[in-house]
């Protein structure tokens, strides 16, 4: 049996044991030939995610492209930039109802929501009492949507209580829309107001003339009727003076509005901001 001690002169390579050699040597080859099959993830780890809510559709600020098979808007865009802030994978979960989106932000199912969200609630600050909201991003108006053709004029394209009232009209349920119907018009009228929790319902209610006038964002209003083929038509707007902010559970656990907020003042003085502006709002 050979004696231990160091070992003989021809066992070395350059001051490298042999073994440690081809071990070396073993792991390198390891490592390249299953490159292709995603052995890096093993070296660098996946990044982090940032799980943000939202309820598409809602041009301009969020749709789904069929295309990409991507959410895209002005609110995603956004969200994109506070993920890469933070160094995480955006991931974008879509809720079909817009209530239950801000029920689940509240409950902390999401990291974030971003959806065209007014800060206060449909009746002052009940939002407030669940959220955090980051500093507003986005001021806001509502606008009365009907079909090409309806006997509806509002002065000036402004529309107030008065123009609106005695009217069949549909609303989102959760929204500050339905929160302005129910405050100004639902006590004063005996015609029906139709609740929808998902805005593809409300506008196809709207083509199919199940009601008379729709009550939504001004941003999506226009949109929605840009988009109709001309089916549709904004008679005007209400003014609200709304400010839209994003979401993160009640006392920020994750300490994400600093970051949000962070984000927002730099795009806006760098011009980024404006750049989203014209991409999402000139078309």
């Amino acid at each position: 049996m050979a004696q231990s001690g160091a070992p003989p002169p021809e066992a070395v390579r350059g001051g490298v044991s042999r073994t440690l050699f081809v071990v070396t040597v073993v792991i390198v080859a390891i490592i390249a030939f299953l490159g292709g099959f995603g052995a890096s993830s093993l070296i660098s780890p996946p990044r982090a995610r940032l799980f943000v809510g939202t309820n598409a559709p809602f041009p301009p600020f969020e749709s789904y492209n069929d295309t990409s098979g991507q959410f895209v808007g002005f609110d995603i865009d956004i969200a994109k930039l506070v993920a890469d802030r933070l160094g995480r994978d955006l991931v974008v979960r879509n809720f079909n109802d817009f209530n239950f989106l801000l029920t689940t932000v509240g409950q902390g199912g999401v990291d974030m929501a971003v959806s065209a969200i007014t800060m206060s609630g449909s009746k002052g600050t009940e939002r407030n009492t669940t959220m955090d909201f980051s500093n507003p991003y986005y001021s806001a108006d509502q606008a009365v949507v009907m079909r090409t053709g309806t006997n509806f004029t509002c002065t000036n394209s402004v529309c107030g209580q008065a123009a609106v009232l005695h009217h069949t009209i549909g609303v989102q349920s959760g929204t500050t829309s339905e929160g302005w119907v129910d405050t100004y018009i639902t006590s004063n009228q005996t015609e029906q107001i139709f609740r929808y929790s998902d805005v593809v319902d409300e506008i196809n209610a709207l083509k199919n003339s199940i009601y008379t006038l729709m009550i939504i964002d001004e941003g999506p209003a226009r949109a929605i009727a840009s988009g109709s083929a001309g089916a549709l038509v904004v008679a005007g707007k209400i003014l609200t003076g709304e400010l839209y902010g994003l979401a993160v559970p009640n006392n920020d656990p994750k300490a994400l509005v600093p970051v949000i907020n962070a984000v927002l003042a730099e795009i806006k003085a760098d011009g980024r901001y404006d750049a989203l502006i014209a991409k999402w709002f000139t078309r």
